[in-house]
């Protein structure tokens, strides 16, 4: 399919590639009074270069979710730029694709349950086999973790154990050390099943909407080199594609699907008699 939204650009050209940033149509990044804007286009249907019939299909499809069936390339822009940048929509009625800088954040979740899928900020404790162990470990984890090493040395039930001090001062150490950050069993909070830890930290995807690109910018200064010029050019260009691939995927939507309406009957609790 032809592009729609993209352009060719003489990277040799530093006159050229200033022309094209400075050129491309900007929108805002949040709302008109924060005054500040990035790279955009307008998505709205009378500028896709719908035909008639497209536009009639397309004006019923507004009342649908369809949404998640074409913002693949989002996603896949996203990806493309480690995260730094992601695209967004804005605009009253979302009319608008924008270019957003964003960011991947730890969640500080550190356990799931793999059976409601709850989140939790603690890991699951490890297992001991050494029975002094699993007595240091139950006033370690009873405590909170929050005693000093020789703290515990002075609990009944590890002074009791068959060790010298140094033994049980070390031990002591070392298991307060991998309770790190543990909850106090592997018991779901919501259901009571066990929690697994996550082997990769989860992460989410943060974005900067109150904060503008190029805004103004007139790509004189020092330190807009060649090389900075063409990696700008090169990421509105990634952006420009991404934004061609969403209309593609819009425009065949269009094609291979209609609205029609259905009926849905959705369960209602009432109240009866039942015999006694």
């Amino acid at each position: 399919m032809p592009a729609f939204f993209q352009k060719k650009i003489d990277r040799r050209s530093r006159t050229a590639m200033v022309a094209f940033l400075t050129g491309h149509f900007c929108y805002d990044t949040m709302r008109s009074w924060n005054r500040t804007s990035s790279y955009a286009h307008c998505i709205k249907l009378h500028c896709l270069g719908l035909t008639s019939k497209q536009s009639d299909n397309a004006f019923d499809m507004l009342d649908t979710d369809f949404w998640d069936e074409i913002r693949e390339p989002i996603d896949d822009f996203t990806v493309s730029q480690d995260s730094r940048y992601t695209i967004g929509i804005n605009g009253r009625s979302g009319g608008y694709l924008v270019l957003y800088e964003s960011r991947r954040e730890l969640t500080g979740h550190l356990s799931y349950c793999p059976t409601c899928g709850q989140r939790n900020f603690t890991k699951v404790p490890p297992t001991f086999e050494d029975a002094n162990e699993q007595v240091i470990a139950r006033e370690i984890l009873g405590s909170q973790n929050a005693w000093h090493p020789g703290i515990y040395l002075t609990q009944a039930s590890i002074a009791a154990l068959p060790l010298a001090g140094d033994e049980k001062l070390a031990l002591i150490t070392r298991i307060k050390s991998q309770l790190a950050n543990c909850s106090g069993s592997a018991a779901c909070g919501v259901c009571r099943n066990p929690r697994r830890n996550f082997t990769v930290p989860p992460s989410k995807l943060s974005v900067y909407p109150g904060k503008g690109i190029d805004q103004g910018e007139s790509f004189d200064g020092e330190e807009w080199s060649m090389v900075s010029l063409r990696d700008r050019v090169d990421l509105v260009c990634a952006f420009d594609a991404a934004c061609d691939a969403i209309r593609n995927n819009f425009l065949a939507l269009l094609e291979d699907y209609r609205v029609v309406e259905v009926t849905e009957y959705r369960p209602v609790q009432v109240k009866q008699l039942v015999a006694a």
